[in-house]
């Protein structure tokens, strides 16, 4: 793991229009409708190298993103993006940073070609509000085809401070997602124990309560979406754990797939205090 200052903005205009083809917003139970703010959450797998051709668009990708923090649409405090190009995170940070979001960008591959046109190619995440530190975990335990690293960003929303990290453990058959997950497990509970909540979030390319999962539910960490709805064709294997105890109520939505933006649907996420 690596800790370092938060990488400064780079702000630029906001686009004249954002892109709010959204699914009707995720709504907050009556009963905790007069409470204090709710933290909303976004993880999306936009599929930033591999839908490159046609029918996908970039600018939508990205229009989509920011689309989820707009006080006009969605109002997203917090956002986790997995394979994700930088010049694709550089351009939603550069459009949310005015709405006072600060990112991390975590490459996993560079100056590759064919990965993201030489550019590199990570994960992300971005929050609404102060950061004051950053961290790179990384998981790979040997074997993997690229490095397996989760971005994490420390700060302050809605009065609530925490660790929140963008997830992509390995892609097979668990030999290796198991034991990045039982990693990525210690390190949040580590932080849990210090008295810091912890939130991940992100493509954990796996099945719930599998070798790949179960540490998480092991160590305590909630899931938002319990029901199992598929986010990858049939399966499930986009997550949001929730490590803040002070969050008592948690609900969750899967959108509809966007055929235009990437392979993988959107999970949005909603914790709030009793």
């Amino acid at each position: 793991m690596r800790c370092r200052p938060p990488r400064p903005l780079r702000a630029a205009p906001l686009r004249a229009a954002l892109l709010l083809l959204l699914a009707p917003a995720l709504p907050v139970p009556a009963a905790h409708a007069a409470e204090a703010p709710p933290l909303r959450v976004v993880t999306y797998n936009i599929c930033g190298n591999m839908c490159a051709a046609a029918p996908y668009d970039d600018a939508r990708r990205v229009d989509s993103v920011v689309a989820q923090a707009s006080g006009a649409g969605w109002n997203a405090d917090q956002l986790f993006l997995q394979e994700v190009c930088e010049p694709q995170y550089d351009a939603i940070l550069a459009r949310l940073a005015p709405q006072g979001f600060h990112g991390h960008y975590g490459p996993t591959l560079s100056g590759l070609p064919k990965v993201c046109g030489g550019h590199p190619y990570g994960n992300a995440v971005l929050v609404r509000g102060p950061v004051d530190a950053t961290a790179d975990l990384d998981l790979t335990v040997g074997g993997e085809s690229e490095p397996i690293r989760v971005p994490c960003v420390r700060g302050a929303v809605n009065g609530l401070t925490g660790w929140a990290c963008s997830v992509h453990l390995y892609w097979d058959d668990g030999t290796r997602g198991a034991p990045e997950a039982r990693k990525l497990a210690a390190q949040a509970a580590a932080w849990r124990d210090e008295g810091i909540p912890v939130l991940l979030a992100g493509d954990f390319n796996h099945s719930p309560h599998t070798d790949s999962t179960a540490p998480f539910y092991d160590a305590g960490f909630v899931e938002a979406d319990p029901a199992n709805t598929p986010t990858f064709n049939e399966k499930k294997i986009d997550y949001v754990f929730f490590g803040h105890p002070d969050l008592t109520w948690r609900e969750a939505e899967v959108l509809p797939l966007d055929p235009a933006v990437s392979d993988h649907r959107m999970l949005r996420a909603v914790g709030g205090r009793a």
